[in-house]
This record gives structure tokens, sequence and C-alpha cells, in this order.
């Protein structure tokens, strides 16, 4: 019994394929489309930095994201809170930053100012941090339509992210060049993490690294979480972009 249950915990520890793993990667990929598709708003932990030759190249951010609706650019509504640095730089910014579809919103919490205008360039050089955390594909009409139709997709095993077993899978971006590795739970088919590999100009492997946790699907959202709310004391409101 003792030599069994090693081997059933080397087994898990090395991603063997169980009995019940789907293998067709299309198949899975389809789940992971179909699943995504019915996610209407979702609410998660995410943390995003570099690796290889960008892991010096590349900003870092902690936050938590909240999203909502799609606007065919963009979620329509969503609501950050991120604490990071810009490539390049070691200040932590402290950020707040959302949209209810109508008005978008900074706050800059470490310099206690607000700025709100209907432009999103509102939010300044902040806006990348915003964008790097985005898991936009929860709120897309056509989640994995690009991963379905690669022609070149290979399921790399198993891969525990954040506590979740997860379906590895390299995709190759014929039309753009570029390429993917992306973890979906084997639970719910739900990503929770995606890494964009490239090589820099002087052939270097590198990559941006983007992970999940906390996931809620479909959380209980309020109008007014989207909104600039009501200042601390000693904030200022900017008539202007942020910086």
């Amino acid at each position: 019994m003792k030599r069994l249950m090693g081997i059933l915990a080397l087994c898990s520890l090395s991603g063997v394929a169980w009995a019940d793993d789907l293998t067709d990667v299309t198949e899975i990929l389809k789940k992971a489309d179909a699943a995504t598709l019915k996610v209407k708003s979702a609410t998660y932990d995410v943390t995003f930095d570099g690796i290889g030759a960008a892991k010096k190249r590349t900003g870092k951010l902690r936050g938590t994201y909240t999203i909502d609706g799609w606007t065919g650019l963009h979620p329509r509504r969503f609501h950050v809170k991120i604490k990071g640095t810009l490539p390049g730089s070691s200040k932590v910014h402290d950020i707040e930053a959302g949209s209810d579809g109508e008005m978008f919103f900074l706050v800059d919490h470490a310099n206690k100012k607000a700025y709100e205008d209907v432009e999103y360039g509102v939010m300044g050089s902040a806006v990348r941090m915003v964008l790097a955390g985005l898991m936009a594909e929860f709120t897309h009409p056509t989640p994995f339509s690009a991963e379905i139709n690669a022609n070149k997709k290979e399921l790399k095993g198993s891969k525990i992210v954040g506590g979740e077993d997860c379906y590895e899978i390299h995709v190759v971006y014929p039309s753009v060049g570029g390429q993917a590795v992306w973890c979906f739970s084997k639970k719910d088919f739900l990503p929770r993490s995606r890494v964009d590999l490239f090589d820099t100009l002087d052939g270097q492997e590198a990559g941006m690294r983007k992970i999940l946790t906390r996931l809620v699907v479909d959380p209980n959202l309020d109008d007014v979480y989207f909104k600039l709310d009501l200042l601390p004391e000693g904030y200022e409101k900017i008539d202007d972009f942020a910086p």
C-alpha cells in the first residue's frame, strides 16, 4: 500500500495524465471557448511579470480585477486595484482605475490625486498596467477562436496553477507570428494563466506571464462599484489627464 501511495503521489506531482483526462488539444480548446463564452463578468486576482530576457524590461504588478460586458474593443465596465512598477523603474505605483461604460477614472493613491474623463487616456501611463493584468477573454464574444483555429497547438501536459489542476497548451499564432502557453482548469475549463512567448532582436527567449487566482464568475456587481467613489480626505481631483 505504501508503495502504491508513493507511485500515485509521484504521478500527481509529475503531471502524468489520469485515464479521465482529455488528450485532444482541439477538444480542450473548444471546451475552454464554450465555458469562457458563458462568462458575463468576472473578478480575479492577478500577477504579471516578464520572464527570460524580458524579465528586466517588463513591469510587474499584483492586483484585483473586476470586468463586466464587452464594447467591441475592451470590457464595457471594469474596476482594478493594482500595485506595480513600470518597465525600467523601481517606483511602486498604487493605483485604482475603472469605467462605468461612459466615464473612465484613475486614482493615484501614492500622490493622493484622482482623474476622470470620457476618454480612457485620462489614465495616462498607468493604462499599461491596467491592460497588462486584463484577461479580456472572459467577456470577449469569441474568446479562443484563434487558438482553436491555430495550425500548431500542442497539449504539453498538466500543471498546477494557484492550486488549480490545469491542462497546459502551447499555441503558435500564424497570423501574428506570436505564441503562447495557456493553462485551463480541468474543473471548469476557464483560463488560469497565459504566457506570451517571443524572441528578442538578438535571438534571446523572452515572455510575459499572467497568472490568475481567486477567480469568481458572474459576481453580484453594484453599478456604483464602477464609478469614481468619494475621495478620501486629503485627495485632490485633477481636471486633466494623468501623466
